[in-house]
């Protein structure tokens, strides 16, 4: 059930102990680490799990990479989406996933939290940067675009945050509230995920925003009614996972991980 960070210490003894269901990746695990000691790593992990282990990285691009700045593993930085879309449209983005997933696989990774399909209007906004930076329709092509790119490749994908983020505050940080119409969700921020979800998607991460329209008493990562949308009017089918529950928006909450247990992550 659980996507945990990788301890900087004792890893593979406290995987052996917890028999959780995943490891997550950040830029410190692969410090001026060489390719061989990163698969020896990871497959040192696969041995001690009693499960196949998830091997999670957010790996969105641009501002968002967490292998990038290592020149052992990856020539080049990741472009974020709006940087690929500019110089060469969907056909460069359906290129890059192809190479980025075959980079992440190699490394023995199999599950890329990425990409943001949430649409901001605002670009001084907390999400923009990581965004198409398009409106719905696009941002819908994108999600479809990755989705079908990624098959096949040996590594899974995520689309994230639903409902959608919009131009709210961070959720690292607070409480984040998005007062928006319900209407304005199904119409437009929801097209994405459909997009992303008929291409086949197989996981979907929820964010910590707490969206008033659909459910003013809990963050959505911590709400049934919005896990019952995401199942029973998007009829997704896959795994559903929160936003980090380490994260200021959620973290004060009482039993968090129960309750995201609860709502239906």
């Amino acid at each position: 059930l659980l996507l945990v960070r990788v301890p900087e210490e004792d890893a593979s003894e406290i995987l052996e102990q917890y028999s959780f269901g995943g490891y997550l990746f950040f830029e410190r695990d692969f410090k001026n680490k060489t390719k061989d000691e990163v698969t020896s790593m990871i497959r040192s992990f696969q041995n001690v799990s009693k499960v196949p282990l998830l091997t999670a990285i957010d790996e969105e691009g641009g501002k968002v990479s967490r292998i990038s700045s290592n020149k052992n593993l990856v020539s080049e930085p990741f472009k974020s989406p709006q940087e690929l879309y500019k110089l060469g449209g969907f056909e460069l983005i359906k290129n890059d996933t192809i190479n980025k997933s075959k980079i992440l696989r190699e490394l023995g990774l199999n599950l890329n939290l990425a990409p943001v399909v949430d649409v901001a209007t605002d670009e001084t906004s907390y999400i923009y940067p990581r965004t198409l930076g398009e409106n719905y329709l696009l941002t819908g092509t994108y999600a479809k675009t990755v989705i079908n790119a990624s098959k096949g490749t040996g590594v899974s994908y995520t689309l994230k945050h639903f409902p959608g983020y919009g131009n709210n505050n961070d959720t690292h940080l607070d409480t984040s509230i998005d007062e928006r119409d319900y209407l304005e969700f199904m119409q437009e921020d929801l097209l994405p995920f459909k997009e992303g979800i008929n291409a086949g998607s197989e996981a979907v991460m929820i964010s910590h925003n707490v969206v008033s329209a659909i459910d003013e008493n809990n963050p959505a990562s911590l709400s049934p009614s919005v896990h019952n949308l995401l199942r029973n009017e998007l009829g997704f089918t896959g795994i559903i996972i929160t936003d980090d529950l380490y994260m200021g928006a959620v973290s004060k909450i009482e039993n968090n991980t129960l309750k995201a247990l609860i709502a239906g992550n």
